[in-house]
């Protein structure tokens, strides 16, 4: 139960500072190209560390990774308040120095997720279920976030739910995951799970090109920022429900059909034309995330030793296809508008869904 209330924990803190992040940038003068910018460094300070971290967890054993991702995290996610303009103390209200303070989160937050999803497999505990406290968490912060209404309020609050889960971590049973050996680059892993990384990546460029205008997107529908919290929010409460019942089903079908789910999902975003039509698009949203996101471990944890690592490189391509996805969405929505952005993400899933089946068959 102990790492359910961690990932919850972390979860909550990354949403909370993450929803507000292209507003205060705009804010703070950014253009739609700087606020891309802006998201890509937080993508590319996670995709470094999850992937160096991960494996040094295969390696070194994953409590202490742990501990030191959450305790990190927890200085760096307190600093954004400086990027508040209303903050007692503004130092860094500049769009620049919000990325400096964004990257430098993002590489804490990467230290940790790949040694507690290795922890939570090897202590027998149902992966959809731990994964669906995440969602809880993601939830939480995305109505609290939206609710406090303040930024440098969000950012202390995902500081205080860091510390707490830094607090929480050093009551975990050690755990008996294994000491490999694995090389630097595991050129091995990337080849025999090349269709779930690849496919992953191309759908989450898409959907990084969305989410980094998303907010402004729902604004320009007539939502607030209340609003921006509770459309995020449904969202991630549907992940909260549907991850709980996904592990019974193979991990192949749950990835196609989040594939092919995430298709449908971001070409009914351009359907939309008053803010709260997207709340049922959000549902749908929170269903193909369940479905891509506890197959891809399911497929990646059953079928390598290095578990740790496997998930890394996972967590890796995410933040690689943020830094990719949120550059491309802040130069379509600047050259086109915002539903642009969204059917080159549908384009991009597309490609992503055949390249895995045809992942499948050799496999086969």
């Amino acid at each position: 139960m102990k790492p359910n209330v961690i990932v919850m924990l972390s979860n909550l803190a990354l949403s909370a500072s993450f929803l507000f992040i292209p507003i205060l940038a705009e804010e703070l003068g950014a253009s739609k190209a700087q606020i891309g910018v802006i998201g890509a460094t937080y993508g590319f300070a996670v995709f470094a560390s999850s992937y160096l971290f991960g494996r040094a967890s295969d390696v070194y054993g994953r409590r202490f990774f742990i501990h030191l991702g959450l305790g990190v995290s927890t200085l760096t996610f307190f600093l954004q308040v400086l990027a508040d303009p209303s903050f007692v103390v503004p130092f860094w209200t500049d769009p620049w120095l919000l990325a400096l303070a964004r990257g430098l989160a993002g590489f804490s937050v990467g230290m940790f997720p790949a040694a507690l999803i290795a922890y939570v497999y090897e202590s027998k505990d149902p992966l959809g279920r731990f994964s669906s406290f995440g969602s809880l968490g993601w939830a939480i912060g995305n109505f609290a976030a939206g609710l406090i209404a303040m930024y440098w309020g969000a950012f202390a609050l995902s500081s205080t739910c860091l510390l707490m889960a830094f607090l929480i971590s050093f009551t975990m049973p050690r755990g008996t995951g294994p000491h490999l050996r694995v090389p630097l680059f595991p050129w091995r892993l990337l080849k025999r799970n090349w269709h779930v990384y690849l496919s992953y990546f191309l759908r989450h460029v898409g959907a990084n090109g969305i989410w980094i205008i998303y907010p402004l997107y729902i604004v320009s529908l007539g939502g607030d920022k209340f609003w921006v919290g509770l459309i995020y929010t449904v969202n991630t409460a549907s992940q909260f429900f549907v991850m709980r019942y996904v592990d019974r089903f193979t991990s192949k079908r749950l990835v196609t059909a989040g594939l092919t789910l995430s298709s449908i999902t971001f070409l009914a975003f351009t359907l939309v034309q008053d803010f709260r039509q997207l709340i049922p698009v959000q549902v749908l949203l929170g269903c193909s995330w369940s479905c891509l996101y506890v197959g891809s471990l399911l497929h990646l944890m059953r079928r390598n030793v290095e578990k740790a690592t496997c998930t890394g490189i996972l967590s890796s391509v995410i933040s690689l296809a943020a830094v990719f996805g949120t550059l491309l969405g802040g130069v379509v929505s600047e050259l086109f508008d915002f539903r642009a952005a969204m059917y080159v993400a549908a384009a991009l899933t597309v490609t992503g869904f055949i390249l895995f089946r045809i992942g499948v068959k050799d496999e086969d």
